[in-house]
């Protein structure tokens, strides 16, 4: 029995030995309230990126849980009951699941770990408690990048990596100062190490994850149906659709960037509605002398990619050709795409559009006798197509009619008769809409499309930015003697300085505020920015990896070039965590103690029981007793006990010089000794 008690007593006492290592006392003790505070603010730091990506209930549930905890903070309550925890984590798990449907994916998984992590914060009791809950955050940190990869979002995150370095710095007993000094260090660091690694890991052509895109209208907002409205409410925002370099340092004129995205071709009168994306018609770009290739950085709008009029080539894996020379995505997805593309700066597409087509594209709703009518008679007065089509645009020009943001409200069957012959008011969608029904009236298959017109060059970094405000319609007209699809742009009859300048030029002066302005200083900056961010860093794929590879004269990526690299990079890379890391240990170390111990043991030997006590002084009079004449010996000497007691020892460099000269002095006697 008694020998069981003693085994007990041991364990145990191992037990509480081996928990000391990694558990130490003071990090069971709770932290200062200001500590907790800290780390409860970078929590709301953390999950700030994800209020605009999670539904408003879950953020909101967010916001009162976490106030709740500041409440229990200033009261001094810790530890909120397992079972209140529990019961509180079900209902965040119901409540995403009744929200987004499931608790796992994307967007359900985190929203479901954004609860569960604050959550976490109402455990916080102990300082490892609170540790435990920034490991957490790092985790939603990781998360946040899921949902987007825009610049702000990098900035972020590594202001979020910062704030939870410092509060796991506080929370092991450094002051406020210090912590952000060794986080930022820390941070630096590491920096040429993450760049290494980034550079030179393998990369694969699309993202990792594959996250397909939701169903539902992307936020450029081009749509599968258009109505008078429809475009002009559309570039009244900023959002961002693509950037565009062209090969070669190419500067195309602005009026030649048609961006086809969607054809509409079914018109009930009041609504064009988009022909089936999976279709592939007989419509084949022709050579042209006007060709051109780009690259652009996109982000598909539930499979649609906008490409500048026409396709030509092959196409990237993972695009494909559609009706009318559109190009789709094989699968949508989440995130950037990088594209290289060709075109050939045309306004024609060749199509032999058969009896079937002809009929489809010339197919008209009762309504709008008028406009029919005078389809009729510019049709009668013209020998060919492409004289009635320039008959058409002259009716426009001559009849004032004005290119508007707030065009008069057109309704029923018969708006566009009340655009062509009473308001004359209205922007591209009418002009687009009217002047197909005009061809279609006189017997020439018609049809219209949408995307974008133009772009924003930016001088800086040379790239062309498409935004949401360079939305556009127009119009193909098919020509049967010529068998081939024309591009018109009724438009540009009423406002020229729409293709030529942009929108904003085009507008009356009393209506361009109402299209978003991205020219000023900082909106360049942010754009150039945003540029380079997407092209080096969220679309480094394999393709950009193989060019900076080939770039720096490596012939492009493969195995032998990574082997080959690689380990130099890496320990260049190192080198300043090395200096850090021996640099710290050369401060910890106390050179001149160090420095003596090796001169005592080797004048002395090393089994004199008496040299722990023998001072400086003692050592160089026992020395002169023997008759040992050892100048730099006694120099030695002299320096280490003048450093001892004076009130402020040498710089670094000085003790690692002194303790070089006594280890050179007692190699010089252990020698002597051993011969």
């Amino acid at each position: 029995m008694g020998l069981a008690k003693v085994s007990g007593r041991l364990k145990k006492l191992f037990i509480h030995n081996i928990m000391l290592i990694p558990n130490p006392s003071f990090l069971q003790q709770p932290p200062p309230r200001t500590v907790a505070f800290a780390v409860l603010l970078a929590l709301l730091w953390t999950a700030l990126p994800l209020a605009a990506s999670l539904p408003a209930s879950v953020i909101a549930v967010f916001g009162g849980l976490w106030l709740l905890r500041l409440a229990l903070l200033k009261a001094d309550i810790g530890r909120v009951p397992k079972a209140a925890l529990l019961l509180l984590a079900a209902v965040a798990g119901l409540l995403v699941w009744q929200q987004l449907g499931t608790v796992f994916g994307r967007e359900g998984g985190v929203a479901f770990l954004l609860l569960l992590v604050m959550l976490k914060a109402f455990e916080g009791n102990s300082q490892r408690d609170w540790q435990v809950l920034l490991l957490a955050m790092l985790f939603l940190i990781g998360s946040s990048v899921l949902l987007n990869q825009s610049l702000f979002i990098g900035v972020w995150l590594l202001l979020a990596l910062a704030a939870v370095s410092i509060c796991f710095a506080v929370l092991c007993g450094l002051g406020g100062r210090e912590a952000f000094k060794r986080s930022a260090q820390a941070l630096l660091l590491t920096l040429p190490l993450t760049v290494v690694l980034f550079v030179a890991v393998p990369r694969l052509n699309e993202p990792l994850w594959r996250i397909p895109q939701q169903t539902q209208q992307a936020k450029t907002g081009l749509s599968d149906t258009m109505e008078p409205g429809s475009i002009s409410n559309l570039v009244q925002s900023d959002e961002w659709v693509a950037n565009i370099t062209f090969s070669d340092g190419l500067k195309p004129q602005r009026s030649d960037l048609y961006w086809r995205a969607i054809i509409m071709g079914e018109f009930d009168g009041t609504r064009w509605q988009a022909l089936n994306g999976n279709y592939i018609d007989e419509a084949r770009t022709a050579a042209a002398e006007r060709t051109v290739a780009y690259q652009m950085i996109i982000r598909d709008q539930n499979g649609v990619l906008p490409a500048l009029d026409y396709p030509t080539a092959e196409l990237p894996a993972g695009v494909e050709k559609r009706l009318g020379q559109t190009i789709r995505a094989s699968r949508s997805r989440e995130g950037l795409r990088r594209l290289s593309l060709q075109a050939s700066l045309s306004d024609t597409l060749p199509h032999a559009l058969d009896a079937g087509g002809q009929n489809f594209y010339t197919r008209l709703p009762s309504g709008n006798p008028q406009t029919r009518s005078l389809a009729e008679t510019l049709a009668q007065q013209s020998a060919t197509p492409r004289q009635f089509i320039g008959k058409v645009l002259e009716h426009y020009r001559r009849q004032n009619f004005a290119y508007t943001l707030q065009p008069p409200r057109t309704a029923g069957r018969d708006g566009i008769d009340e655009f062509m012959f009473r308001t004359r008011r209205g922007f591209c969608e009418h002009y687009a809409q009217s002047f197909v029904v005009m061809m279609r009236a006189a017997g020439l298959p018609a049809r219209v499309v949408t995307g974008y017109l133009g772009a924003d060059y930016n001088e800086q970094a040379g790239f062309w930015q498409i935004r949401a405000k360079d939305a556009h319609a127009w119009a193909e007209v098919w020509l049967p003697q010529e068998q081939v699809w024309l591009r018109v742009d009724p438009t540009a009859a009423v406002s020229a300085v729409r293709a030529a300048s942009g929108i904003s030029q085009a507008l009356a002066a009393d209506e361009r505020d109402m299209v978003a302005d991205s020219g000023s200083l900082f909106a360049r900056w942010r754009d150039t920015g945003q540029f380079y961010w997407q092209q080096w860093v969220v679309n480094y794929d394999q393709t950009k990896q193989n060019s900076l590879f080939a770039r720096v004269g490596l012939g492009g990526f493969n195995w032998q070039t990574l082997l080959l690299v690689l380990p130099a990079a890496l320990a260049t890379a190192l080198l300043p965590l090395a200096r850090w890391w021996f640099g710290g240990r050369n401060r910890e170390r106390d050179f001149l103690n160090e420095g003596f111990a090796l001169v005592k043991s080797a004048v002395l030997g090393k089994d004199d029981e008496t040299a722990a006590a023998v001072s400086a002084g003692e050592l160089n009079r026992m020395l002169h007793e023997n008759g040992i004449a050892d100048p730099a010996l006694s120099h030695l000497l002299q320096q280490y006990e003048h450093w001892l007691y004076a009130a402020e020892r040498p710089s670094l460099r000085t003790q690692k010089r002194w303790f070089a000269a006594a280890r050179k002095t007692a190699k010089r006697y252990g020698a002597g000794r051993r011969g």
